[in-house]
């Protein structure tokens, strides 16, 4: 049955299909031949052929191929069908069951292990133009059972470690698969994604409802909807136990009670014996519950959910390893690859003159054997380049966005800290953005009512400070672990609109304050000053430059959120030099310790007394918005995994 009874194709590159399927024929010891031929490699079983193949179908759970065989002494073919597929599903089509059936196979389902069926059934000599014209139906009958395969699929070494530090980054993380139940949940407890010690499986009853059961069949609950169990005992239920809902069970909740579905679903850890339609429903259902879904998925079954979710990430099952040359032939090669000088070389040693050793050993020839060997050793190189394997990517990777090459799932924890690390990135710069156009704006119009602007120095250098800043911040690294908090959702939250809000009104009240003192010692002198006449550096031009150069630096050093998403200030090295330099430029201007730079920025020497002011208002200012900023973001900055009771 297992030689047969699979999906497996022979060509040039080698046995191409499913992993599994490789390792079980492999394990029989059989070998499949190019012309759908299965030879065993030892032993005096009969070769067979595989005429007819009922591939496997998620929605029956089971596959069946029709092959042959020729008796011995004669040119007369035999037939025979082989089936394999979920023990629950076959049972009916065996014509006897052995009495501990059941029992069987769920206890190694209990333990871990993925169970399969075997039948056959000798179909004797048939016409060869009929096998073509066979139905299913009528093929997959009065089935004699063959026995259980048991296949262990151990854990990748690293899903505990990604799926843990996905549970303690908030994420909710749910199983969706088409193996048996009992298996499933096993596997959800081993990654401990489940931890509740009962896990409730949604299975139907004799009279055709459903009920909630335990794994081990010892606890029984009735499936009642939110609006009967009531707030309290809902969320007790939820909290108590883990819950897995099979395709049956799926397809009972979404078609006939659709209030528990919305209530049941986002609770779910486990979705077993579901199909590729069920996988897109669950998708779906969570989305238009209002819920973001990541899906991770590696084969066609799982093509329809991965377009479906908010983020799809396909990985290849097997990643083909590089071939590696065998010694014998490294050293052919190496044999071979000496030119004519050398083999002259190797007939001259101890046949030839003097004259002959001498021209053999001439350093012309020397350097011209290096440089061939050199010359071939390149273009080997280039072969083996050529010769490589390349992975080929399946329909899932068609149908997500994100395709990885290994076969870990640690490549969705790098997607959701780019993911975090690319919307933190963004909301910080729109928060900055607000900052400094308020701050601009409110600059240019107290110097335009003035009939002043800002130098051609001044701005040069405020616009080449604006545009490195910004580019320090956009390149910005995620962190190498996720952590527990996670970044608010979008840019118009509490947070965000506040923190905009009280920052700019500290800002503005240190501007308007400071062109006040301003106005105090230099009176307005034009009351409809021109608007045209060249620039000529002022107190108020000043000022206005040195707290509006300083409010800028002070929004990108206040809004960088870094930790827990991204690169701290310390750790961004760019931009935490890029604001230090710009940062002490101002300063020092303002204290009046650079007036060589002052005079090239157009600033003029301040009197002891309203430097006093200046600087006073500065400090004032900075220690004003970043507490404000730090108390908002510790009471409104967290986002939360808010899923509904």
């Amino acid at each position: 049955v297992l030689a047969t009874c699979h999906s497996l194709v022979q060509l040039e590159d080698g046995l191409v299909g499913d992993p599994l399927e490789k390792a079980t024929l492999q394990a029989v010891d059989w070998n499949l031949t190019k012309g759908e031929a299965v030879i065993p490699k030892k032993g005096k079983y009969y070769g067979l052929k595989i005429f007819q193949r009922f591939h496997f179908s998620s929605a029956l759970k089971r596959m069946s191929v029709v092959s042959g065989y020729t008796v011995p002494g004669t040119s007369d073919t035999r037939y025979i069908v082989t089936v394999k597929g979920a023990p629950e599903t076959l049972k009916s089509m065996f014509v006897t069951v052995p009495p501990h059936y059941d029992s069987t196979y769920l206890a190694l389902s209990r333990r871990g292990a993925r169970v399969l069926a075997l039948g056959w059934r000798d179909m004797g000599a048939i016409p060869p133009s009929s096998i073509k014209e066979l139905k299913r139906e009528a093929v997959e009958a009065e089935l004699q059972f063959a026995g259980f395969v048991i296949i262990s699929c151990p854990l990748k070494p690293d899903s505990k470690a990604v799926i843990r530090e996905l549970v303690g980054a908030s994420h909710q993380v749910t199983m969706i698969t088409g193996d048996n139940p009992l298996t499933a949940c096993h596997v959800a407890k081993q990654l401990r994604f489940s931890r509740n010690p009962t896990t409730l499986i949604l299975s139907s009853c004799e009279d055709g409802n459903f009920e909630w059961r335990s794994v081990d069949e010892e606890v029984v609950l009735p499936l009642e909807s939110l609006a009967i169990m009531g707030k309290l005992r809902w969320r007790e239920f939820i909290n108590t136990f883990d819950l897995c809902i099979t395709g049956e069970g799926l397809n009972y909740l979404l078609n006939e009670r659709m209030n528990i579905a919305h209530s049941v679903l986002p609770h779910v850890r486990v979705f077993a014996r579901v199909n590729p339609k069920q996988k897109e429903a669950v998708i779906t259902t969570l989305k238009h519950l209002g819920y973001h879904t990541l899906m991770c998925g590696d084969g066609t079954n799982d093509v329809g959910a991965l377009k479906h979710s908010h983020v799809g990430v396909a990985i290849l099952s097997s990643n083909p390893p590089r071939k590696k040359k065998e010694k014998g032939d490294t050293e052919k090669q190496e044999s071979n690859e000496g030119d004519k000088f050398d083999k002259l070389r190797r007939e001259g040693k101890g046949k030839r003159g003097a004259e002959n050793k001498r021209a053999v050993v001439d350093p012309r020839v020397e350097r011209m054997n290096a440089r061939q060997q050199q010359i071939q050793k390149m273009m080997k190189e280039l072969q083996e380049a050529e010769e490589m394997q390349v992975v080929k990517l399946g329909d899932a990777s068609i149908a997500a966005p994100f395709t990885s090459k290994h076969s870990s799932i640690v490549s969705i924890n790098h997607v959701i800290k780019q993911g975090r690390c690319t919307l933190v990135t963004t909301l910080q710069m729109f928060k900055i953005l607000a900052l400094n156009a308020l701050i601009l704006a409110y600059s240019q119009s107290v110097l335009y009512l003035e009939g002043v602007k800002f130098s051609d120095g001044q701005a040069t250098f405020q616009g080449i400070l604006l545009a490195l800043c910004f580019l320090f911040i956009s390149r910005s690294k995620p962190l190498t672990s996720l952590s527990k908090q996670r970044p608010l959702p979008n840019i118009f939250n509490v947070y965000t609109i506040l923190t905009v809000m009280f920052q700019f009104a500290v800002h503005l009240g240190s501007m308007v304050f400071l062109v006040k003192q301003v106005y105090f010692l230099e009176p307005k002198k034009e009351e409809f000053p021109d608007l045209e006449k060249d620039f000529e550096p002022n107190l108020l031009n000043s000022t206005v430059y040195i707290i509006s150069m300083f409010l800028q630096v002070l929004t990108f050093a206040i809004n960088y959120r870094g930790h827990p998403f991204m690169e701290s200030l310390t750790e961004n090295r760019s931009l935490l030099y890029s604001l230090a330099g710009a940062g002490g430029l101002v300063v020092m201007l303002a204290l009046g310790w650079l007036p060589e730079f002052a005079e090239q920025f157009s600033i003029i020497d301040f009197s002891d007394h309203f430097r006093s002011i200046l600087v006073k208002v500065l400090a004032i200012d900075a220690a004003a918005v970043y507490l404000l900023d730090r108390t908002l973001l510790y009471i409104f900055g967290e986002g939360k995994l808010n899923i509904r009771v």
